[in-house]
């Protein structure tokens, strides 16, 4: 069976996990922070007596500052663009997913029901498909082009870096830096949105801003090295097995000790659909 037909004749109550880390309305934001930082999680399902009220992400409750800390989550929380329901085509919510760029969807009871059944993830979806891809395809076959590379430097601050991972919704840069001798741009490692969550960066960068630290965090204090690359001949169920082994989304592809692109899950699940 192709990884398109396994989508298609997969349903969503078949992949989703249970959803054990979630908030309540009346809960502060310091509480949801503290569950981000400690899990790693970019965004958190609102629960109230079992049914789904909302979400609440990283990028509103980091940018709170320590003096707001009385807020509770339903003055920060929203209404989630995408629902699935058990009985959903994992291939129609997975399209969904990659149009949205979204890598966690809640799974509800049904269209009229909000009661929280589980959740959906981009790595659920992952290891459902990885066995059933072409055995004959490259990393090079889908990965995305150095020229679309999105990367930053060691000395780039991480309030900026979270921005721009904010602005193209990636959920991880590799960090770079140019080789005068070998003329080669290297990848020294990387920086993902869930280790910026869990070091608490964010809202130092924030605080200094307004005067309260002098030195905003630089991406070489939180970055990961070293990096964990492919190749372009490496074969794509090798890679994405390496995805789901180091519970990462991405990886830098490298030749010659020179980057020339980048696999995601959205790079192989384009392929797949």
């Amino acid at each position: 069976m192709t990884c398109r037909e396994l989508l298609m004749r997969t349903r969503v109550g078949e992949v989703m996990q249970p959803c054990s880390i979630f908030v309540a309305p009346g809960d502060l934001v310091t509480r949801a922070r503290s569950i981000m930082r400690a899990s790693g999680l970019r965004t958190l399902f609102v629960v109230e007596d079992g049914k789904l009220s909302g979400i609440i992400t990283a990028r509103q409750m980091l940018r709170v500052t320590s003096t707001r800390s009385n807020i509770p989550v339903a003055g920060l929380m929203f209404q989630p663009r995408l629902v699935a329901t058990p009985d959903d085509p994992l291939s129609k919510i997975l399209k969904d997913m990659l149009a949205l760029e979204i890598s966690a969807v809640p799974v509800v009871k049904g269209v009229g029901d909000r009661t929280v059944l589980g959740m959906i993830r981009m790595e659920d979806v992952l290891a459902r498909v990885v066995n059933s891809l072409a055995p004959g395809l490259k990393v090079k076959d889908v990965m995305t082009n150095k020229e679309d590379v999105v990367t930053c430097g060691p000395e780039d601050e991480v309030s900026k870096v979270w921005d721009l991972m904010e602005k193209v919704h990636h959920s991880g840069l590799p960090v770079v830096k140019y080789d005068k001798r070998k003329r080669a741009v290297e990848v020294i490692g990387m920086l993902t949105r869930s280790d910026i969550i869990r070091s608490g960066a964010i809202r130092l960068a924030e605080e200094s801003d307004k005067g309260r630290f002098r030195s905003p965090p630089k991406v070489r204090a939180l970055m990961r090295t070293p990096a964990i690359t492919v190749s372009p001949e490496t074969p794509l169920v090798d890679a994405v097995r390496l995805l789901l082994e180091k519970g990462i989304g991405r990886l830098p592809v490298v030749k010659d000790g020179s980057l020339v692109g980048i696999v995601s899950r959205a790079d192989v699940f384009k392929a797949c659909l």
